[in-house]
Parts: structure tokens; sequence; C-alpha cells
């Protein structure tokens, strides 16, 4: 099958987006300029938001398998002889909560994080990534876009290739040549003041233990972290290395040079390390573009936003950009829904991301700037906020919300986390339901899916409000293709007593009890207010909080042709 989209770059960001259009039905072509994958750790912080991402997914398990948890900071200001350090911890490792079943994140190494995802891409859909493939060049028409691209054999010989597809999306990198084909300005600033190599280093057995991430120093003179990567039959660490007197030219030149500043930082010689694995010199980029794309053409990840890997945000926030866009270009590819929905691609990820950089950029300037002390321990504290549970689109063009209707001022980095539940929110989790026909026990994100909507609808057929409720069923089956893309849930209260014969007739995919009352509380349905229907997102964020059939259509009609 011929591919709709062409994804440019199989990092974390392009390897979620092609899942994602794959579970939506589009066939995907995914090419990599470089001829070998990525190695090493590079981003390996996975937030709890993003965790929830892959579980839409259908990828969770495989990550829950291999994953580390996070590690604390020890930290020394001067050589481990003369200094016991003192230890800080990274994040506050919190209780799992029933709206929040994974409050505290991860770490898993983005080498084993992307081969886990060409696996499910290979296997679930024979898609594989086509390694030396660059793309040089493409123009846009009204209805494909014209790529131009380049293969390189094992010599070198080039092979070029004229590509038409549906869309092309750019997950290429902070050089993206899909964002400079689109003439978009990549705005912000560099910091050639500060640099640090960067890399990992086989340990050798007995070395160092591999519980607890250390560094030694700090930026006002030579500054060292040996972070243990958790790479399974393998002893091996993540260092970067920098400092107001270190020569990063000189070290990046050999292993031995490498080796060689270890032992000076330290003050010790009896740390043994084999060979380096990968290695650069880091030097802080801070940008972010003003528009995602437009027409057939979009931008997701590094190619539009780069930052400081202070907070852990910048591979996650490239998977949400990665799973917004791809249920939308699916429609969209569908002739579900107008092209006018990607809009809202740029208009929902571009405040969130000019938020977090902030974010960022401050723990940046505490960490690596030339201090010292409380301020740069700061640096390296990951807050709650960065938990990402507050990133919201309450102010989108296509969520509707008739329980907060008046539009107002928000954080869209933060204010998903205000102790109300609003439409463009993250949407909660509630354990403990009952599925009243078969008996089994569920839980709703067990029934979100990145490839359709969800609509929960709060109320009990034997409510004064039937009629409203059977109005709303009748409306989503109205809908083009509506069996395929959205999945109806009628949520029935603790207090319910609908048989199971009884709920056979009732005309929703399924029917939950909500035996403990989490699904109803977390989502703040009151009596007063039945029935109440909350339509849940492919990503995992509401799109409606309505009360009947006139708010479903708005709804709907925001999306569908």
């Amino acid at each position: 099958m011929s591919p709709n989209v062409l994804v440019v770059g199989a990092g974390p960001t392009g390897l979620i987006l092609a899942l994602t259009l794959l579970r939506n039905k589009i066939p995907v072509r995914i090419i990599e300029k470089q001829s070998s994958f990525q190695l090493g750790t590079r981003g390996c912080g996975m937030q709890p938001r993003t965790i929830e991402m892959y579980k839409l997914l259908g990828m969770l398990d495989d990550l829950l398998e291999v994953k580390a948890d996070v590690m604390p900071l020890h930290k020394y200001s001067s050589p481990q002889g003369d200094d016991p350090g003192e230890t800080i911890p990274m994040v506050d490792v919190l209780e799992n909560t029933p709206s929040r079943p994974f409050n505290t994140g991860f770490m898993l190494m983005q080498e084993l994080q992307e081969h886990i995802l060409r696996e499910r891409l290979e296997k679930d859909y024979g898609c594989q990534v086509e390694l030396s493939t660059e793309l040089r060049s493409f123009e846009e028409h009204d209805d494909h876009v014209v790529a131009h691209i380049v293969k390189k054999n094992s010599v070198g010989e080039e092979t070029e290739e004229t590509v038409s597809v549906n869309w092309l999306v750019g997950a290429d990198g902070g050089r993206s040549v899909v964002r400079k084909g689109l003439g978009i300005e990549f705005v912000g600033e560099s910091v050639p003041a500060v640099g640090m190599v960067v890399g990992d280093i086989e340990g050798l057995e007995g070395t160092l233990d591999d519980k607890i991430w250390r560094t030694w120093g700090d930026a006002t003179k030579r500054m060292l972290s040996l972070r243990p990567c958790h790479k399974k039959g393998k002893n091996q660490f993540n260092f970067f290395i920098g400092g107001a007197e270190i020569n990063l030219e000189k070290i990046v030149s050999s292993r031995d040079e490498v080796v060689a500043a270890i032992n000076e930082i330290t003050g010790r010689d009896d740390i043994k390390f084999g060979e380096i694995i990968t290695m650069n010199i880091w030097r802080p980029n801070i940008r972010m573009v003003s528009s995602f794309g437009r027409g057939r053409v979009y931008i997701a990840g590094d190619a539009a936003h780069v930052h400081s890997p202070t907070g852990g945000q910048g591979m996650n926030s490239g998977v949400q950009d990665a799973i917004n866009l791809g249920w939308k270009i699916a429609l969209v590819d569908k002739n579900l829904s107008p092209p006018q929905i990607l809009e809202s691609y740029t208009q929902e990820r571009v405040p969130v991301i000019a938020s977090m950089l902030e974010k960022t950029t401050e723990l940046f300037r505490k960490a690596f700037k030339p201090t010292s002390g409380d301020q740069a321990n700061e640096g390296w504290r990951r807050g709650y906020e960065l938990r990402q549970f507050g990133v919201n689109y309450r102010q989108s063009p296509i969520v509707v919300d008739e329980r907060y209707p008046e539009q107002e001022a928000v954080d869209p980095y933060r204010s998903g986390d205000d102790g109300t539940i609003r439409a463009g929110d993250r949407a909660p989790d509630a354990p403990k339901l009952k599925e009243v026909v078969s008996g089994a026990s569920t839980t709703l994100l067990d029934i979100f899916h990145a490839y359709h909507h969800t609509v929960l609808v709060f109320v009990d057929p034997s409510h004064q409000a039937q009629g409203t409720t059977a109005g709303i069923f009748d409306a989503i089956r109205g809908l083009p293709n509506s069996k395929d893309i959205i999945k109806t849930v009628l949520v029935l209260s603790q207090q319910s007593s609908l048989s199971s014969s009884g709920a056979s007739q009732v005309p929703a995919d399924t029917v939950l009890l909500d035996t403990e009352g989490f699904a109803y509380k977390h989502y703040a349905v009151t009596e007063d207010r039945l029935p109440t229907v909350a339509i849940i997102r492919p990503d995992g964020f509401i799109g409606a909080l309505v009360y009947g059939v006139e708010g479903v259509k708005k709804y709907f009609e925001k999306l569908f042709l």
C-alpha cells in the first residue's frame, strides 16, 4: 500500500507519529538520514503524562518491562575524598491515585525507547524505518506534496527518488529541512558561552553502582555528571563534563582525555571505564517556531522547539506534538474532517511550548550558569509541574465547555492542574469500573485509545432525562463512520440497579457501573446536572464537557464535515 504520509526523522517524535497514524489506519513511510540508529541515553526521562500517552497507543507494557526508577542525585562540590556530598532527590516519589495511576515518571534510554517503537511498527504494520534516506526538498500542492529524497548505499552512491504523498511531516531535528522548506523562522537564542562534552561510556564491572546519579563540582570551575544508563547486560554511564575552566575541544578529542578529565574532577583514579559509545559537544539552543506548519506540511518535536534538557521536557513534548497532530491528520485524510482542524495543532501546541520553554530555561540558568549553592541545586530538581498534568488546551478553538463557558486567561502549561475539570484538560482516569453486561473490571484509561473519541455519558437510563440520553446516542450514530472513530460509554452511578439484560438494551458500545464513584468524582458530575457528557479526544484530552444533545452536536460539528 502506498503511503499517505511521509515522516522525516526516526527519533521518538517521528516514531510516535508514525505509530499514531498507523493505529488510525493511515499508511506511513518513515525515513532517517543517518546510516545507523541512534545509540546512547539522550532524552531518558519519561514524564507521567507521556506514560499515559504510551498507554493510549497500546505500548505501555513494553516500556514497563525495561524502565528504571528515577534515581537520587548525589552532589559533590569538591573531589570525593574531601567531600561527603549531599543527596538531592530529583523528584518527589508520589503514590499513584485513582485519577493518576502513573503519578511519578521513570527513566528509559532513548536508544531503547526507539528500539521498542521500531519493533512495534514492524511487528504490527510491517513498517520499517528507511536508513540513509534523506529529504532534500519538497513542493506543496493543493491536494498532495511532492518530496525529493536521496538514498545512499553502503559505498555512498546516491539514488534519487520523487515521492508523492498526501502529507509531509518533519520530525527531523533542530536543523529541520522541512522547517526550512516552509520558511518558518526558528526564534530564540544560542548560548555559546555554555557548553558540555556529553556522551555515553562503558563502565567496567564494579566501577560504580547503578542506583545513584553523581555529580562533582559546579559551573564556576569544573563539573562532571555520571548517570547510570540501566541498559540490560551493560554497565554503561551517561556523562557530561563542563565548566568555566574546561577545554571542551581537548576533552572531546579522545577517550583518554575523557577518562583523564573524570579522574581529575573526581579526585579518584579507581573508577575504571571501557570504550566511548557516543560523544559530542553540546551547546544550548533555546528556540521555537510561531507556527507548526500549514496546508499539507507540518513539523514536530525538535524541528519545532529546542531547549535545555533540564526539566526533562524535550522528548516528552515531542511525543505530545506527535499524538496531537496524528489523530487530526487521520480524520482529514479520511475526508471526515475539514483541513481547517489542522490549524488547531499550532493553536494548541505553540502556547504550551512557549510556557514550557520559559520553565526549562529558568532551570537551565540555575543549573549551568557560573553559580553554586542552593540556586544551582534548584536547577537539578524536578518540580511537580514538570509531570505535565497541567498541560491544557482550554482556549483551543475546537473544544466545547458548557460547564465553564466564559473564556479566561490561562497558563497552557499549568492551569489544567488547578483542581477543576474543564474542556481542554487531561482526561482523568477512574478505576474499579464494572462492565455491566460482561461483569469484567476495567478503568477509563483501558478504554481510551489514540484511534477513537470516547463519549462518556453520565446518567442512569431510569433518570428523568432518559429522552435526552437517547438523543445523544442517536446524534452520534448519525455521524459519518461513527462506529470506527467514536466509542460511546454509558457511565452509571454506584447507586444504579440496572441489570445486565437492561444494559444490553442501551444503545451504547459499553455500559459501566462506577462501583466506587471515582468516575463521577473525577469528572465532577453532580445529580443536578444529568446527563453530563465528557468527550475524550484520541490524545487523552477532554474535547467537550456538555449537558445534552446540542452540546454534543456542537463539538462534532467543529470536527466533522
